[in-house]
């Protein structure tokens, strides 16, 4: 696979699978995330998207850029999914939302071994109220 497909297949596994197996394959074990979530292994990123998947049903990921040069991978994702959950200290609220969030990543041997993540929280927030 290349580097694209490797981080594709991170979000459809990941997200909307729910292939928990499929990500601990992707990532590497000792895989560092240098966005707020912090996850510092492939099985704390699993944990991770098990509490998106917590907050957010029927989760869709659309992406709508994604190019590579050498060993890093950018993204522009879009997220659609039904707020099910605790997100953010705000209870479910049943509303659908969309937002774009940016997600670059770091492949190397086939394996993702760093990410660096912008959710836009203010506006997540504002969209869940």
């Amino acid at each position: 696979m290349t580097n694209t497909e490797i981080v594709n297949r991170f979000f459809k596994e990941g997200y909307e699978n729910k292939n928990y197996a499929e990500v601990i394959d992707l990532v590497a074990e000792d895989y560092i995330d240098h966005s707020p979530a912090g996850a510092r292994s492939n099985a704390q990123a699993v944990e991770i998207l098990k509490i998106v998947a917590g907050m957010f049903s029927d989760l869709s990921i659309k992406m709508l850029d994604i190019f590579a040069e050498n060993d890093l991978v950018a993204t522009r994702v879009l997220y659609d999914g039904v707020h099910s959950g605790e997100c953010m200290g705000i209870p479910a609220t049943g509303k659908r939302i969309s937002f774009e969030a940016l997600e670059n990543f770091k492949v190397v041997n086939g394996k993702i071994v760093e990410s660096w993540g912008y959710w836009p929280d203010k506006e997540i927030e504002e969209k869940l109220r």
